[in-house]
């Protein structure tokens, strides 16, 4: 059993992809193609963004950013390509423009939220080896153990194990090689087990 693709881990798997047959339509920016790719990602890049920053209100809004630019930069979108790595690549360079304009508030300097920072990671959720979990009790302690890891970890994880993307479009998405994304991904994996302890073992071990 995989725990991590679930819906009460707050993102739901990948199921509808955008079709290829209308990718040029939407680089025109015809309505209809614009608005399946709307219906096709809002709701996955929103769950994307939610888990980097605090509350619901502010992934809104940076997720309303998102699909403003992409509606400006359709020119630049290469319909030969699965449009994936392309919206959620905007979609974390929304992030750290966030991140860095908050770092400039707070005078921390640019690139103090950058997606290497480590985040203090806070103690792991106490798990009960000796009992059967829910579904909801498995899906809420994945959810804390994925939500502590480290932004560029955390964002290998969810890229990876919810979106489907290749360890080559992880490393594009985050400015990195596709050697460093298999890396980070690992590692991620790593901090998981920690984590997660005896639960990952009686679940089948995680993604893959």
């Amino acid at each position: 059993m995989n725990p991590l693709p679930d819906s009460s881990s707050g993102i739901a798997p990948a199921a509808t992809e955008f079709p290829p047959e209308l990718r040029e339509r939407l680089r025109l920016a015809e309505p209809a193609a614009l608005a399946l790719f709307f219906d096709t990602y809002f709701d996955r890049v929103y769950g994307y963004i939610r888990r980097f920053v605090p509350d619901d209100h502010l992934a809104e809004d940076l997720t309303q950013d998102v699909f403003l630019h992409v509606q400006r930069s359709l020119a630049t979108y290469d319909p030969g390509r699965d449009p994936r790595p392309w919206v959620f690549t905007i979609a974390t360079n929304q992030l750290r423009d966030h991140w860095r304009s908050r770092a400039n508030q707070s005078g921390r300097g640019e690139g103090a939220f950058d997606l290497d920072v480590v985040l203090e990671r806070l103690p792991a959720p106490e798990l009960r080896p000796d009992s059967k979990l829910s579904e909801e009790e498995l899906g809420n302690q994945v959810r804390s153990a994925i939500d502590h890891l480290p932004e560029g970890m955390r964002a290998a994880v969810l890229l990876r194990a919810f979106e489907g993307l290749s360890f080559e479009e992880i490393g594009h998405v985050l400015e990195r090689n596709e050697v460093a994304a298999r890396k980070r991904y690992s590692r991620a994996l790593e901090l998981l087990r920690e984590a997660l302890g005896r639960t990952w073992q009686l679940h089948g071990g995680g993604p893959r």
